[in-house]
């Protein structure tokens, strides 16, 4: 779908809400005042912008090619959800999970096209049927959108942009928001496809880069996998760097057990 986007220069957006995503639903939905602070202290959210902003979600949501489901956690389609491998998540967060649907509807997310939500993970695989997105992402113009710029230089060989962004419990709305969609506006449709790693407000620009006429994909912590090797324990089990290419990752035995469905 990336591949014939870019080709015929046609906008598209895949945005991913993961669990943090649902929180966020669930404390604006049932006005969960204790949650919804971690978030706002977090993410850098102004408390009188939440409201907006959980407008813009359902908008862009309703507008994207792709959101994430996390139905694939419990429907045996997949592996579980878990911290680690053998160890489960709370159940609190289970049950936030597994209330998706509903919780998507009464955020009018109306988007029936979905995606795994490990998917930036899963798009650096190493595929023997397809391209995974660093293949993707050769002879092409790539912008980011990152806490890290000096992702830059461990992607040496990729012709990438960086756009800068404040990190975690850096006011990232008052810092960097307004800068960001800016440069949105007016340079979306110039490169061949954004690849964003921006939290609560990430999903925000991603609406964005697809409405001013560019191709963009939420690539989350992959991109500090990139700068670390570092896979989350949830992860882990399932998928491991690829010794040929260490920007690569390939599955574990347990992981191939669901080849099939990936």
């Amino acid at each position: 779908m990336i591949l014939k986007c870019i080709r015929n220069k046609q906008p598209f957006s895949h945005i991913r809400f993961g669990d943090g995503g649902i929180k966020f639903i669930d404390a604006v939905l049932h006005d969960n005042k204790e949650q919804l602070q971690i978030i706002i202290k977090k993410e850098g959210l102004p408390s009188y912008k939440i409201p907006e902003i959980f407008e813009l979600w359902g908008y862009y949501a309703r507008k994207a090619n792709y959101i994430d489901s996390p139905e694939i956690y419990f429907n045996n389609t997949f592996w579980p959800r878990v911290k680690k491998l053998g160890k489960p998540i709370n159940s609190e967060t289970e049950l936030k999970l597994r209330d998706w649907y509903k919780l998507y509807h009464d955020a009018e997310f109306d988007n029936n096209n979905y995606c795994n939500p490990e998917s930036n993970y899963l798009m650096i695989l190493k595929n023997q049927k397809f391209k995974n997105i660093l293949e993707v992402m050769k002879k092409r113009k790539v912008c980011i959108i990152t806490v890290f710029p000096e992702v830059k230089d461990v992607l040496f060989d990729y012709n990438i942009d960086i756009v800068k962004i404040v990190g975690h419990y850096e006011n990232q709305y008052i810092n960097s928001f307004k800068n960001v969609v800016s440069i949105i506006k007016e340079r979306a449709s110039y490169y061949d496809f954004w690849l964003v790693a921006a939290g609560e407000l990430g999903r925000i620009y991603s609406g964005l880069i697809k409405e001013y006429g560019g191709r963009t994909i939420d690539i989350g912590f992959v991109i500090e996998y990139w700068l670390t090797g570092y896979i989350h324990p949830r992860l882990s089990g399932f998928m491991v760097s690829s010794l040929n290419n260490k920007h690569e990752l390939i599955l574990t035995d347990e992981g191939r057990n669901y080849l099939e469905y990936i």
